[in-house]
């Protein structure tokens, strides 16, 4: 089966689709008449949807998604600069979470959503696990909160420079510095093989965690439960993450008990001439 099918009779032969195809799969092969796939190049096609999405007609289909149809947006749909500025500026790591629950048919939405973020050679190599009952939220917590108490013993520099004595001890007095007693945790694992998977599945999460904020959600990147799991088998265990698989992502996610008025400063960006370009250096967050 090709990868592509193409309607002649909705097809209007403007080439944009021969032209946009990044894999060059698409041909023309007489003036005037609708693309073709040219059958030598077909197993480089990577579903990335270029062809229908530049398609004006609607004429393309791409076989892996012969169920469905692209998604027809005008710029007015869009957002501009403006509202992008400031929906960036209004996202806030949110630490602080209602106990209403998320349903699993909403963080679903999300996940879906996070498939449109870019993927090396649109490989969609991201898998997630989903945790949305706070009982189990909590178990999770505390893997980490074991291996914290370990870390102390087996590499006391490491604990001592994180504070991981005083974040267990928080812990047993009932404060949850881990993962912040939110209702639901979304985790990004990819294969340890491929051609980007760490990559992709950070930009994933980064992709969820916007869409939270559009959905009106908190989230916050669960660090400790990333920092631990590169280290315990246990906690890769207990989400899900097969042998061959790395996790690269933790999202903590809930409707935010509190409300945020402003915009905190940041550093602007100040370009230096370096050699042939320009750098952007960063300036460290110095108290």
């Amino acid at each position: 089966m090709m990868p592509v099918t193409i309607d002649a009779s909705l097809c209007n032969s403007d080439g944009h689709c021969v032209r946009d195809c990044p894999a060059s799969i698409l041909i023309i092969n007489e003036k005037g008449q609708a693309p073709v796939v040219n059958p030598k190049k077909a197993k480089f096609c990577i579903n990335c949807g270029h062809c229908a999405s530049v398609c004006p007609t609607n004429a393309i289909t791409l076989s892996a998604f012969a169920d469905q149809q692209p998604i027809p947006y005008t710029t007015e749909n869009i957002a501009d600069y403006a509202s992008v500025e400031s929906f960036f500026k209004s996202r806030r790591s949110v630490r602080q979470f209602k106990k209403k629950p998320l349903t699993i048919d909403e963080i679903g939405e999300l996940i879906h959503l996070s498939a449109y973020a870019p993927s090396g050679h649109n490989a969609q190599p991201v898998s997630w696990t989903v945790l949305n009952q706070p009982e189990k939220v909590q178990e999770l917590a505390a893997l980490v909160i074991d291996w914290m108490a370990g870390m102390s013993i087996t590499n006391p520099d490491m604990a001592e420079k994180m504070s991981l004595a005083a974040i267990v001890n928080a812990f047993k007095n009932g404060a949850d510095i881990i993962c912040r007693s939110a209702p639901a945790v979304a985790a990004s694992w990819a294969p340890t093989v491929g051609i980007t998977p760490d990559l992709d599945a950070i930009i994933a999460a980064t992709h969820l965690e916007l869409a939270a904020h559009a959905k009106g959600l908190g989230a916050c990147w669960g660090g400790y439960v990333l920092l631990a799991a590169k280290f315990s088998e246990p906690i890769r265990t207990f989400l899900g993450v097969p042998e061959d698989h790395s996790l690269h992502g933790v999202m903590l996610l809930g409707h935010p008990s509190v409300k945020y008025s402003n915009a905190p400063p940041r550093h602007k960006a100040v370009a230096e001439k370096a050699g042939e370009g320009y750098v952007f250096p960063a300036r460290e967050n110095e108290h």
